[in-house]
């Protein structure tokens, strides 16, 4: 067997493995190194690939496939600085537990530090990001086949373990690239006869999420039966199962549950916007709860954080499914590496209900907040940072996903979300790193995951950050509705206090950047509105012309008008707070 056969059939076998074991979606960029990767993946029967002229937006891509699957892609470039576009896509996917492997293609051992073209030190180049790095061998028929295979079956299984997240494997290959049909009879082929024959993987390892009844469920029960005030927390949680067991846990033990934007309980009628009521001090001191006990991960706003600080339970569990250190402010007590479904369930029976909620805001102080809110979504008011994010979580359904960009998307989602009827709404946010790069590309691989349709809330700053991602979209077949709100800047630098300073403020910055994103749709052959009303708007959201297509939905915004109303409302909603009858 010839050096071009032996390089085509190691390559055929790593796709194979990869395919058998659920890591069928290859995001492909073009390049001469890696081309006995690319062939092997586009001529697969069973394979899934997209092609990605940048690097950089094929890392976000795969991360919002994975964290919409549960399912690795698979990052297909060639040598040199394009792996190292996958950076910035690695640290957000190794910081929020997100499945993603990386077949970088390399060059042979001795071009290494020899200032040959296009060589860079690629091997380990994620360092502590990575779950798992590997440098397989220059393809020779000196090396066992099946230590080729399990190799790949080792790098799904770091990527989808415990504790998932990014894996690299660099493949150096020599010369020439040019596939072929190797001989499938030769010697070294009959180690791994059956397998070839077979459709399963050489090896799976399987991750169990277990829990041990012996020790923490009785704990955990025997803090429940002697709090005198529980207080669920529901941070970002990652699936549908973990988010319906957390509510059914705080609906039956009549426990107050706070509901992060991440955990998709947020738009539950179930749970009120505790979110507002922390807009007001009077909640944090007339309700003291003794046992906080927080699900999944981190949570968007601060100021529940704030209270539980100033709390200082007696009690403060948090229970995540890894065992990353989580607890910015070393204030933990118990911490349970479990599925927050399989804890959830465990305590479902372990003690009568509550008497009482004990919120010291009951409904009507909810009603009036969100009524402040909503007078704000009146049809012929302008639409606004705020009822726009009112409006859009108002209309989503089940059916349905959202993603949010950072710095003000997010944040004006969380707290000015509608409670509707739908009770699990997926959402998706790159919280890990919490960066504005690759939202776009993110939010397109998460719809492509999800193959359901997908809002996207955006700025204009990280908008025009992933641009490029709008190549993307005319082939995507899921459709992803994109509403930017333009302020032209940074809007949340004005909500900080380096806006006091007006010499250098604007320049360095809210850096406005006078870009059309008008025009920029019409570049990429996508559909753009602007529509200037609250009825506009959620019009423009509902087009039944537009719902099975891609589409720009802009709506421009003073970023000084903004801050003002952000304030005025929290002003309101504090108001509410201090005259309701409940807190006297």
């Amino acid at each position: 067997m010839n050096n071009r056969e032996i390089t085509s059939l190691w390559s055929r076998i790593v796709i194979e493995e990869l395919v058998r074991l659920g890591a069928a979606f290859f995001c492909i960029s073009p390049g001469s190194r890696s081309t006995p990767l690319t062939v092997a993946a586009a001529r697969h029967p069973r394979a899934l690939w997209k092609i990605f002229p940048d690097e950089r937006s094929a890392g976000f891509f795969g991360l919002g496939y994975g964290r919409a699957t549960g399912k690795p892609a698979v990052l297909i470039c060639t040598s040199g600085t394009a792996v190292a576009n996958y950076y910035p896509a690695v640290v957000e996917a190794s910081m929020d537990c997100q499945p993603l492997l990386i077949l970088s293609a390399d060059r042979p051992f001795e071009l290494l530090e020899t200032g040959a073209n296009q060589t860079i030190r690629q091997s380990g180049m994620f360092g502590s990001y990575s779950r798992w790095n590997f440098q397989l061998p220059e393809p020779s028929a000196d090396i066992p086949l099946r230590s080729v295979i399990t190799a790949i079956d080792h790098a799904v299984s770091k990527a989808t373990g415990s504790l998932p997240g990014p894996v690299h494997l660099n493949v150096p290959f020599r010369e020439p690239f040019e596939p072929v049909m190797p001989d499938m009879h030769d010697p070294w082929l009959a180690p791994v006869a059956s397998w070839i024959d077979g459709q399963e993987p050489l090896r799976r390892d399987e991750c169990l999420s277990s829990l041990s009844r012996q020790a923490t469920v009785p704990e955990l029960e025997h803090i429940l039966s002697r709090s005198r005030q529980p207080f669920f927390i529901a941070g970002r949680l990652h699936n549908r199962e973990d988010a319906a067991a957390v509510g059914n846990l705080a609906r039956k033990l009549n426990v107050p549950l706070y509901a992060d934007l991440g955990s998709g309980l947020r738009f539950n009628r179930s749970f009120p916007p505790l979110q507002l009521a922390f807009q007001s001090a009077l909640f944090s001191e007339r309700f003291l709860p003794d046992t906080v006990i927080h699900f999944g991960g981190p949570l968007i706003g601060r100021q529940p954080s704030a209270a539980i600080r100033q709390w200082n339970p007696e009690n403060h569990v948090v229970i995540k499914p890894h065992a990353n250190r989580y607890g910015p402010d070393h204030n933990v007590t118990l911490g349970i590496e479990a599925s927050a479904s399989l804890v959830a369930e465990s305590l479902a029976n372990c003690r009568a209900p509550f008497a009482t909620g004990g919120l010291p805001f009951t409904d009507s102080f909810f009603m009036k907040a969100s009524a402040s809110i909503d007078a704000l979504c009146r049809p012929d008011l302008p639409v606004t940072e705020i009822s726009a994010s009112r409006i859009v979580s108002s209309i989503l359904t089940e059916e349905e996903g959202l993603f949010l960009s950072n710095s003000m998307p997010v944040r004006d989602m969380d707290m000015f979300a509608a409670n509707t009827a739908s009770p699990l709404v997926m959402v998706g946010m790159n919280r890990g790193a919490s960066g504005i790069d690759g939202i776009i590309s993110t939010a397109a691989g998460y719809a492509y995951g999800l193959r359901r349709p997908v809002t996207l809330l955006i700025g204009d700053i990280a908008f025009l950050h992933d641009i490029n991602a709008l190549s993307l979209l005319q082939s995507l077949q899921t459709p992803l509705r994109i509403v930017v709100t333009n302020n032209n800047g940074g809007g949340i630098f004005s909500f900080l206090p380096i806006a006091s300073e007006t010499d250098i403020f604007e320049t360095h910055f809210a850096t406005p950047q006078n870009y059309s994103i008008r025009q920029a749709a019409a570049a990429f052959g996508i559909a753009h509105s602007l529509p200037e009303t609250n009825e506009a708007f959620r019009k423009a959201l509902l087009d039944p012309q537009q719902n099975q297509s891609t589409r720009i939905v802009e709506l421009q915004s003073n970023r000084t008008e903004n801050m003002k109303l952000h304030r005025s409302l929290q002003s309101d909603i504090t108001s509410l707070a201090a005259a309701s009858p409940e807190t006297l």
